[in-house]
């Protein structure tokens, strides 16, 4: 077992596409914006739209964008959790337990996957045209109700090399280390 700190927000990603129209702008609050890196830089009380919100978690795995949208669906982490986990045992994940939006550690509380659990979640989402294309971009800009533009850079350094051939999602945390899940 091992922490899922690489598919965190694709199963972040996911349940936010299911359940949110694209278009829908999230009020970001300050819990958001005072997340530990790595973050979008998004500012507080400024609307964002879910598809930014979701691109800027899955580009360069901002956890600012994945507790904003763990809020807008569940109200807070916790909550938001117990859907992960439902999703990941309808996914047949059965060896994995999520205990918020961004992979990150918490003191007391343990999350942790398997490999073959990660592989399933990714085969997943590589089937989902949109989260495989967003998964492809190497630089993208998004802007909030307040118009200022935040530029994001992909983590996948393999994208930089091999562009459309290596996607996946990047993970880094202190239990984890460095983790990548891809196609």
């Amino acid at each position: 077992r091992l922490p899922p700190a690489s598919t965190t927000k694709v199963m972040t990603a996911l349940i936010a596409l299911e359940r949110l129209p694209f278009r829908q702008e999230i009020l970001i609050g300050p819990h958001a914006v005072n997340i530990s890196p790595s973050k979008a830089g998004l500012t507080p009380y400024v609307r964002y739209k879910v598809i930014d919100l979701v691109i800027a978690a899955l580009v360069a795995s901002s956890n600012d964008a994945a507790v904003a949208l763990a809020e807008a669906i569940s109200g807070n982490e916790r909550e938001f959790a117990k859907l992960m986990n439902r999703k990941a045992e309808s996914l047949g994940m059965k060896n994995t337990k999520f205990i918020n939006s961004t992979g990150l550690t918490e003191k007391g509380r343990t999350q942790y996957s398997t490999a073959m659990d990660l592989a399933k979640l990714m085969r997943t989402a590589a089937k989902n045209k949109l989260i495989d294309q967003i998964m492809g971009f190497t630089m993208v800009t998004i802007r909030g109700s307040d118009g200022r533009a935040i530029v994001i850079r992909n983590h996948n350094k393999m994208l930089w090399r091999t562009p459309r051939f290596v996607k996946g999602k990047t993970g880094w945390t202190f239990a984890s280390r460095h983790t990548f899940v891809g196609t």
